[in-house]
């Protein structure tokens, strides 16, 4: 009598059954490194558990924890998580899959002080608008610049001036306002005052009367 061969089905379930007697042997963590910049912001943290012939374990979760909570903080469900910023410096995120392990570096910087040059800023309105560009010195916590970041710019009153994220800012009309500038939370003001220096070409005609009451006039005058 000859070797007896299992079924296909019978070998499906023997193969199921060493797969689940896997144990998790590594965890990756995509990605490797966080760099957050405010109070409060997230990011994702995913991780990938592997056995030791590297096959994936998706049944397999993670035990989250930060090293530094006063840094940042981890909330995650099985292999996700989401990392959140507590306040400046460098920490740590690990996730623990059984006898493996894995951490991600988190690096949170936030911007403390922002200083505007001009401090006062005047623009003049021409035929063709141009934004005039404020330049920005921006230090975090430890007193050190805080570069590449984006800016973004508002008008209090937009009939003067608007702003964008550039750290730009656009005459509209003429008159004065204020301009509120931000870089990751840390803000300054900077007053503004628009000059009308476009020509009489460019300049809206003023209107005068009641216009539609000229164009009934024109629709009512008898045809000569």
């Amino acid at each position: 009598m000859g070797p007896v061969r299992p079924s296909p089905a019978s070998l499906s379930c023997i193969l199921l059954a060493l797969a689940g007697c896997e144990r998790p042997a590594r965890v990756d963590l995509e990605p490797g490194t966080l760099r957050l910049h405010a109070r409060g912001q997230s990011a994702p943290l995913k991780a990938t558990v592997s056995s030791s012939r590297g096959r994936q374990l998706p049944a397999a979760a993670c035990e989250w924890s930060s090293a530094d909570g006063r840094v940042a903080t981890v909330a995650g469900r099985g292999r996700e998580a989401t990392v959140t910023a507590s306040g400046p410096g460098g920490t740590s995120i690990r996730c623990a899959a059984g006898p493996a392990s894995a951490s991600a570096a988190v690096t949170v910087r936030i911007a403390s002080r922002l200083e505007v040059s001009p401090p006062r800023l005047e623009i003049r309105l021409g035929d063709e608008p141009a934004p005039a560009a404020l330049e920005l010195s921006v230090l975090d916590t430890e007193g050190r610049p805080y570069l590449d970041r984006p800016a973004s710019t508002r008008c209090e009153d937009e009939s003067v001036c608007r702003g964008d994220d550039r750290g730009q800012v656009w005459p509209v009309g003429p008159g004065e306002t204020r301009a509120m500038v931000e870089v990751d939370g840390a803000r300054a003001t900077v007053p503004v005052r628009v000059v009308d220096a476009r020509s009489a070409s460019g300049r809206p005609r003023r209107v005068e009367g009641n216009p539609m009451m000229e164009v009934e006039r024109a629709f009512r005058a008898p045809a000569r």
